[in-house]
């Protein structure tokens, strides 16, 4: 098996390596080595010499390294230099109206695509009042930034704090500063919401002080869940790492893995409960059906089936 190249490495790189490393040791013999070859006695002769030596050799690599170290922060520093911008007036870039001050990281040296905008102070971007720096992500397609005041976007009470949005300005994410109804649940203060698209349902994490009422189960969401909602108003799923209790047509229920498939529940037992005719321990599966509360056994690896 090939340990890699660094092994590879000349015995005098190992040798400067240890050097530095082990300072607290090379250092001080580094000096008790001078003060001999300095004030050692005149009988010595060659001693000294050789003490003098010894002495040079094992101070030698802190200049060479400190050589390296200041050469790789003035390449670090340039290539940081040829990724940043710092504008010297009102600016649009990436679609947005930056104003002079702020300062743009870009992913690459031709400055073709930014990765971030740390702003001067609390900016008017697309609608949304915005403080301190901002991040773009390639995968989800969003700015990341922070919400210097509470303010009402496309309908929503956010908080001020961590806010998500698209290069429109719509918001995809905040937390909630009051109240609020969506999609037919009436969220609680503190809950954030993440928006859903073509690619992703709707998640509302419910505040850790704060359950909800679920009217298309007839139950309550426990406070700190996460609930997975459809356009149309479905749910279909609830977690939380937790594992809080869910309480549906009086099954005790664990939060962790809760499914709703069509008209039916699909979960585990939060403790044990009566299911066809045996008592059932915690963690078993049961389906429920919401139509008429028959309660059944689920089949193995239900969290897996669909």
């Amino acid at each position: 098996m090939n340990p890699g190249p660094i092994v590879n490495l000349p015995s005098w790189v190992w040798l400067i390596y240890f050097d530095v490393v082990f300072w607290y040791v090379t250092v001080p013999a580094a000096i008790a080595l001078m003060l001999v070859g300095w004030y050692g006695a005149d009988w010595l002769r060659a001693l000294r010499w050789a003490a003098f030596g010894a002495a040079a050799l094992l101070a030698l690599p802190f200049p060479i390294v400190g050589t390296v170290v200041v050469i790789g922060e003035i390449r670090s520093a340039e290539n940081l230099a040829a990724l940043e911008r710092t504008l010297d007036r009102d600016e649009t870039l990436a679609g947005l109206p930056l104003p002079a001050g702020s300062t743009v990281r870009f992913r690459d040296k031709e400055r073709t695509s930014v990765a971030s905008i740390e702003l001067p102070r609390a900016t008017d971007i697309l609608g949304l009042r915005l403080v301190g720096r901002m991040d773009w992500s390639d995968y989800s397609h969003v700015w990341s930034g922070t919400l210097a005041e509470d303010q009402r976007l496309d309908g929503w009470p956010c908080r001020a704090g961590s806010i998500e949005f698209d290069r429109a300005g719509v918001v995809q994410s905040c937390e909630l500063a009051a109240a609020h109804e969506l999609l037919g649940l009436a969220l609680p203060r503190g809950s954030h919401v993440a928006r859903g698209n073509a690619d992703r349902p709707w998640a509302f994490r419910l505040p850790s002080d704060a359950e909800m009422a679920v009217p298309s189960l007839a139950t309550t969401a426990p406070a700190g869940v996460t609930l997975i909602v459809a356009d149309d108003r479905r749910i279909e799923r609830i977690t939380s790492g937790n594992g809080q209790t869910i309480v549906v047509r009086g099954v005790p229920l664990n939060s962790m893995n809760f499914y709703v498939r069509g008209d039916q529940v699909v979960a585990a037992l939060a403790e044990p409960f009566r299911v066809a005719g045996e008592m059932q321990p915690a963690e078993t599966g049961v389906r429920i059906d919401l139509a008429n509360g028959a309660i059944a056994l689920a089949g193995k690896n239900w969290w897996l089936s669909e």
